[in-house]
């Protein structure tokens, strides 16, 4: 054992499918000097030792011959969050173009060990990794508090010292900036940084972000095509992203398709199939929606990566391609394979009521379509697939009214989502009823701006409590309208200001919003702008009343 031995408090996690392989990583991590080594053999048991346990280095084989291979454990275990924000995950590969394949991917690991390796190459990775992660250490800490104010100050400390850690910490306000809203700022920094390294291609989707952030979709558009035009960036996942957004944002949904068509050629993951196939379906070309959702489904089968919906999105795709018995044999086959519980049953029952209503089977369709319909009882607002599937099943057993009612709900849950209005146009079209899609998305959505208006006027005449009391039970009916939360951001931030009170449960309440928006709207300039309002109403505060923004972070 080494007298001075910086590793010692490490624990580390193993995995590799070949016990061989398991014993040799053990001894070069033992040589190392980090003593405590566990190991798992398969994706599915380093995931559950993943959540029992807290590790801060992960060793993992790329080919793990199961359905889930490293790569696809590694992101799946950074999309949902469960690796620890110190942990460092290190992907062992034969392949000599791994670097290729992460660059290209929805996550990159923080490093990459080429076989065979050595105890020293693992040092030497580490070291690295370690020293880099402790010059980052007070922008990661302020994060993890969620203090972006904080995180932000920290960054220009960093990059007042002018060392090797410049571009990270450039990186970082970069991303800080966006979150917190400040759009012309970060667009700044990201130029700064191509000004440094031309090409850089973090810096080009920061760029690319920081447009789209803005609205100017155009710009976004040009700069994710230059990107892909490049020879480092023709797979770049996060190019084709915003390069589909931004064609959406102008209007161009056959662009948008394309993009993800390519992006799905290029890297043809789980996820990236699906992606496709949503686009592809919203835009209603079934076709390519189909082979997309299949192969998202016969891909994921065995894997973490698969999910329920993948079947019910192929089998909603089937019916109404014509090819029900084939939808149904695809639902059958999901259940015995243990596809099942209360959201899957029910979307499935109202798939299943499509499907016999087209083969002619009236009686047990209206009995299925029945059965899905009452499981949706006192069920709350929400603009899904779960309730188009619903509202197609009335409609095929004849139920108009409840279909649209269904339809309005799904309107109102975001009545400004343009995509859920396609949705419901085509499937009043599909029904024959496509004269009143006009008429419904009118209704929906001006019921509901009618009662903002509402909101907004008892605002006007300095009535803002009740102003919230308004837009908050808005809120409890539709917790997924972004119009919605986004003035009940708005109004809360105007209580704060007007009573000169940094009141932290109204705060966390902000914040509370800020977030799920951030995962409807994803780099949304209207988010942007909102973050950026809170940010001013605690500089106001703090300015006013000397209190004090680390504490009440942004």
């Amino acid at each position: 054992m080494r007298i001075d031995n910086p590793y010692a408090g490490i624990e580390a996690l193993v995995v590799d499918d070949m016990a061989t392989q398991q014993t040799t990583l053990r001894s070069q991590l033992h040589m190392v000097g980090i003593e405590h080594v566990d190991a798992a053999g398969s994706a599915e048991d380093a995931l559950r030792q993943i959540r029992n346990k807290r590790y801060q280095l992960i060793l993992c084989d790329y080919n793990l011959n199961h359905k889930t291979d490293g790569q696809q454990l590694f992101e799946y275990l950074r999309d949902n969050r469960i690796l620890a924000p110190d942990c460092l995950f290190f992907m062992v590969t034969a392949e000599s173009n791994y670097s290729a394949v992460a660059s290209a991917s929805e996550q990159v690991p923080d490093a990459y060990l080429l076989k065979p390796i050595t105890a020293g190459d693992i040092e030497e990775r580490l070291k690295a990794q370690l020293e880099k992660r402790q010059a980052l250490l007070p922008i990661t800490k302020a994060i993890a508090k969620e203090d972006l104010n904080a995180a932000l100050a920290a960054a220009d400390e960093l990059l007042a010292r002018k060392d090797r850690w410049f571009m990270q910490a450039l990186q970082y306000k970069g991303q800080l900036q966006l979150q917190l809203g400040m759009v012309d700022e970060a667009k700044l920094a990201y130029q700064q940084a191509l000004q440094l390294r031309p090409g850089l291609l973090w810096a080009q989707i920061g760029l690319m972000r920081a447009y789209k952030a803005g609205g100017a979709f155009e710009a976004c558009r040009n700069l994710a095509q230059e990107v892909l035009a490049s020879r480092d960036g023709a797979k770049c996942l996060a190019a084709f992203d915003l390069l589909a957004e931004a064609l959406e944002g102008q209007g161009d949904t056959a662009g948008a398709l394309e993009a993800m068509k390519q992006a799905a050629q290029a890297v043809p993951s789980t996820r990236r199939q699906r992606l496709m196939a949503d686009t592809a379906y919203r835009s209603g070309d079934l076709g390519a929606a189909k082979q997309a959702y299949a192969k998202a489904y016969k891909g994921s089968q065995g894997s973490m990566m698969g999910q329920p919906q993948d079947a019910l999105a192929l089998a909603q795709t089937l019916v109404e391609q014509g090819e029900t018995q084939e939808a149904l044999t695809l639902l059958t086959e999901a259940h015995a394979r243990g596809t099942r519980g209360a959201a899957f049953d029910q979307v499935a029952l109202a798939i299943k009521a499509q499907a016999l209503a087209a083969a002619g089977e009236t009686e047990r369709a209206q009995a299925a379509a029945r059965q899905a319909l009452e499981m949706q009882a006192g069920a709350g607002s929400k603009g899904d697939f779960a309730t188009l599937a619903l509202a197609r099943a009335a409609l095929a057993t004849g139920q108009n009214d409840r279909a649209l009612a269904l339809m309005r709900q799904a309107l109102c849950a975001d009545h400004e989502n343009k995509r859920m209005q396609q949705l419901v146009t085509r499937a009043l079209q599909d029904h024959g009823q496509g004269e009143q899609a006009e008429a419904l998305i009118a209704s929906a959505t001006q019921s509901l701006k009618t009662r903002l208006f509402e909101a907004k006027r008892l605002l006007r005449s300095g009535k803002l409590d009740e102003a919230l009391a308004a837009i908050e039970e808005e809120l409890r009916e539709y917790p997924e309208n972004t119009t919605v939360l986004l003035e009940c951001t708005q109004m809360n931030c105007m209580w704060l200001r007007l009573n000169k009170s940094l009141d932290p449960v109204r705060l966390e309440r902000v914040r509370d919003y800020l977030e799920r928006l951030e995962t409807l709207l994803p780099g949304h300039e209207r988010v942007a702008q909102m973050r950026r309002y809170l940010r001013e109403t605690l500089a106001t505060l703090q300015r006013d009343g000397n209190f004090s923004i680390s504490k009440d972070k942004a």
